[in-house]
């Protein structure tokens, strides 16, 4: 390991408090050497920071961190960090500021180099660094969803010449790299590790497969799967037969059907064949396979497959509910307008599923909401957009721009169980909002619902409770902790730069985020807008329901608020 990996490493296990006496001494006799090795010190705090890996994430006491911890190095420690901090900040010079009036995250990006031989988390952390650089920065790419004349989920259709593609996902990640976008032909005999979420598989005959994390899967062919473990659902149409999954413990032959997969840790198979019927072959000897039939199950049968002492065959209850035909409903994907300085700034459609079907949805289509009440307990930003915002400010939640919100409201940590208080002092932290006309509570999303993230971040988003404005028997707070699109998700936009509006005193009504003086703040990085569908019905509420509004907290589970930029009911489902 050449000097510069060394001490790479050593400043890694440093930031991270897991360096002895004798490390300590290496690390500072390196210091000492080469004068070069503070502005490498600084990239690596810095990309530490960035991806949340120091131990304490509020700026301020991460700079107090550096600074303990650096006494203990050099004989002069404030001038060594005075030099690591300088260009800390050089990289992303109003952080400190803004972050200390409580604005939104502004963590600048300094391009990674990993040491060749640094630890795993090095690896890892650059691996993510560069598919996501690729993923949101590479124009173009196989990242639309086609939607069938019929509004249906576009179902075996994206596998074309020949190919096996990835046809949907839903909160899919992956170990160790990005979920792919939707369309992109999954390499054959390479091993897929889904760490959670869901994704179908399109083969070029007709079927398909729904694979559920954690699961382990390659594409073995253009009409076979080999699952090691996990979860699967195959439709194999007419035109399909003879679709094949092969497992530690089987082959799962399609005779024109719809089945479950299921396979665990130590190999056991089990099937639940839903429609039609299916063959199952022991797999011990793949050339041996298929000569004779073990098993045959037909609709409505289910056994388990093992070779502990040869192959086993177990029969097992029967289990419908296994077997899955399609991904749950969720904000599919939005299209918006490319600012003039790059990155998306008007939302133009929303695709979401919707009772199992995929429609695009104009944003001249959906419901449009108006802020009614805002209160917040401590100054920070609380308006982002242009420098210069339309008046009233506060509609800049509901217009068409994913760079334009009210962001930061308060909130609890509890959510609400009784009506929220909307006047006075004793007014409830949030924020609520009122539908232009009331929306229906249809099946999957009503609400759409955008949110400003960037790096350093939650990936999955800031959670937030959504809270009846009038509670009554059978109402409730349902919190959302995980968006459809997230910082990992292809699908999820770079937005054009904006500033935020720092102010000095906390606004506690509309009237004074429209009155109060605030600080105009460029954001000195690129944030994504992650997307998330509202189900009235984790409410609450029954089938059909009209609904004028709703109270929305910060769910004050980490130093990040949710920062709202568009909200908006969907129309009525026909």
């Amino acid at each position: 390991m050449n000097p510069e990996d060394r001490f790479a490493q050593l400043w890694t296990d440093y930031l991270e408090g897991e360096l002895d006496d004798q490390s300590l001494a290496e690390l500072r006799e390196l210091l000492a050497a080469d004068e070069s090795r503070v502005t490498l010190a600084a990239d690596l705090f810095q990309t530490h920071r960035l991806l949340g890996l120091v131990v304490e994430e509020e700026p301020s006491r991460q700079d107090d961190f550096v600074r303990e911890t650096m006494a203990k190095l050099p004989s002069d420690p404030d001038d060594f960090v005075g030099r690591v901090m300088s260009k800390v900040r050089k990289t992303k010079p109003a952080d400190a500021d803004l972050r200390g009036a409580g604005g939104v995250d502004d963590k600048s990006h300094r391009p990674y180099r990993p040491p060749v031989a640094a630890v795993g988390l090095w690896v890892a952390a650059a691996v993510l660094l560069l598919a996501a650089v690729s993923f949101y920065l590479l124009p173009g790419g196989p990242n639309e969803i086609e939607i069938g004349s019929t509004g249906k989920p576009s179902t075996g259709n994206a596998s074309v010449g020949g190919e096996v593609r990835l046809a949907s996902s839903a909160r899919a990640t992956f170990f160790g790299e990005l979920s792919p976008p939707v369309g992109t032909v999954l390499v054959p005999q390479r091993e897929y590790v889904l760490m959670t979420g869901m994704v179908e598989v399109a083969f070029p005959a007709g079927a398909s497969a729904i694979l559920e994390g954690p699961a382990v899967f390659r594409v073995t062919s253009g009409e076979s799967l080999a699952l090691d473990v996990g979860r699967c659902s195959v439709h194999a149409p007419d035109g399909a037969e003879g679709f094949r999954v092969d497992t530690p413990a089987s082959r799962v032959v399609d005779r024109g059907t719809r089945f479950a997969v299921s396979v665990s840790e130590t190999s056991v198979t089990e099937v639940h064949v839903t429609e039609g019927a299916a063959d199952v072959y022991e797999n011990a000897d793949p050339a041996a396979a298929e000569t004779n039939t073990q098993t045959r199950l037909v609709g409505g049968e289910a056994k388990a497959f093992s070779t502990a002492r040869g192959i086993n065959v177990d029969a097992v209850p029967f289990d419908a509910g296994v077997y899955r035909d399609g991904l749950p409903d969720r904000v599919v994907s939005y299209e918006a307008s490319e600012a003039d300085g790059g990155g998306a700034e008007l939302l133009r459609s929303v695709t979401i599923q919707r009772g199992g079907r995929v429609m695009k949805i104009a944003v001249s289509d959906l419901i449009p909401a108006r802020l009614t009440w805002f209160r917040a307990t401590e100054p920070r930003a609380f308006l982002c957009g242009s420098q210069e915002l339309p008046v009233p400010s506060t509609d800049v939640v509901f217009d068409r721009s994913l760079v334009t919100g009210v962001i930061n409201p308060d909130g609890s940590e509890q959510p609400l169980t009784s009506d929220p208080i909307m006047e006075g002092d004793s007014g409830t932290p949030g924020m609520a909002f009122r539908f232009d006309r009331p929306i229906f509570n249809g099946p999957g999303a009503d609400v759409v619902f955008f949110d400003l993230q960037t790096f350093g971040n939650p990936i999955d988003g800031d959670a937030f409770h959504v809270s009846p404005l009038v509670f009554r028997e059978g109402l409730h707070s349902h919190t959302i902790r995980h968006y459809d699109l997230t910082m990992e998700s292809p699908e999820t936009q770079v937005l054009a730069n904006f500033y935020v509006h720092l102010f000095a005193q906390p606004a506690d009504s509309v009237t004074q985020l429209q009155t109060l003086g605030a600080v105009q703040q460029r954001q000195a990085m690129r944030f994504r807008g992650l997307a998330v569908g509202i189900d009235l019905s984790d409410l609450g509420y029954a089938p059909g329901e009209s609904v004028d509004g709703l109270f929305l907290q910060d769910a004050l589970d980490d130093k990040h608020m949710v920062d709202p930029v568009f909200i908006a009911g969907l129309p009525e489902l026909k």
